[in-house]
């Protein structure tokens, strides 16, 4: 009988038909962090519900609230492909109860917008090490407060989707979900961080390739970088940086103002408008000095030490 990792991985093929690079990058993360460990190596036909509910209580227990109800949705829809291909004749996980488990309201994601306390979180990361630290999550954790970028879109960065002659990084619309590419012009410290990180470069085609596999790093690992240097879930998460900048540049209080259509062009938020096509041939020489001016801008106020 097949296992579950087995099945697992013959339904993400199938699922990876109508999904983007980053959408499987990110459902494979979550699987192989937190469900094949309990339940990869066990028969298909032996998984019963009790199992399944020791690992949602354990999700729950260490936190994974959110990532708890992405799992047991996958889970869910593994054991109906199961079924369908007639390894099992029921599916343990329909019957499990949701109300048992924790709920969690939705809350904005944490940032930090005063300039001391952004210098406080930045000062904090430029003098902090973990031991387990790599060099792909030490540069892509420093590209993330200067790119304003998703944290996906800089895990999971590819080398063709650099270009050093031009100073900018182009991440296809396959990528983004959007009708049109993400264009992201490099500050000069873009440029510098990305250069260090071609100084390791060997055969795969990610900007960061894990240590432990042939895919790219995971988000999670930036959102550890984090929290190992001590910056608390209510101060400041990886898609912080994408709102701090937005509230910073938006105020032209501590930096010159940018209008609002630059801004949200580098957010790469969509806007399908006439007007929102225009917008983005029109502000791409505006967002290259607004990107340079923010990278400025966090290098001044934060320290090393």
């Amino acid at each position: 009988m097949k296992t579950f990792n087995e099945v697992y991985s013959t339904w993400h093929d199938r699922k990876m038909i109508n999904w983007t690079k980053d959408s499987a990058v990110v459902s494979n993360s979550l699987m192989t962090n937190h469900v094949l460990p309990m339940l990869g190596d066990k028969p298909i036909n032996e998984i019963d519900l009790e199992m399944i509910d020791k690992l949602l209580m354990k999700m729950d227990k260490k936190g994974f609230t959110a990532s708890r109800k992405k799992a047991y949705s996958k889970i869910v829809n593994v054991f109906k492909f199961a079924m369908g291909k007639k390894y099992i004749i029921s599916n343990p996980a329909k019957d499990i109860d949701l109300t048992m488990y924790k709920t969690k309201a939705s809350t904005p994601r944490a940032t930090s917008v005063k300039p001391k306390d952004i210098s406080r979180i930045l000062t904090i990361l430029n003098n902090s090490y973990h031991h387990l630290q790599t060099w792909q999550v030490t540069i892509a954790s420093d590209l993330m407060k200067y790119m304003m970028s998703r944290p996906i879109e800089i895990a999971a960065l590819e080398w063709i989707e650099v270009n050093f002659e031009d100073r900018v990084i182009i991440i296809p619309k396959e990528r983004m979900k959007s009708d049109r590419d993400h264009q992201i012009p490099m500050s000069n410290q873009v440029f510098k961080l990305l250069k260090e990180a071609e100084t390791h470069r060997e055969n795969s085609k990610y900007v960061f390739p894990s240590p432990r596999g042939q895919g790219p790093i995971t988000t999670r690992s930036l959102l550890l970088r984090l929290r190992r240097a001590g910056i608390k879930s209510n101060e400041l998460t990886t898609h912080g940086f994408r709102s701090m900048a937005s509230t910073i540049l938006n105020e032209g209080v501590h930096i010159q103002g940018y209008s609002k259509d630059a801004i949200e062009m580098q957010l790469a938020h969509k806007d399908t408008t006439q007007r929102g096509v225009y917008n983005h041939a029109a502000y791409f020489d505006t967002r290259v000095e607004m990107m340079q001016e923010w990278a400025d801008y966090l290098d001044k106020i934060s320290k090393h030490t």
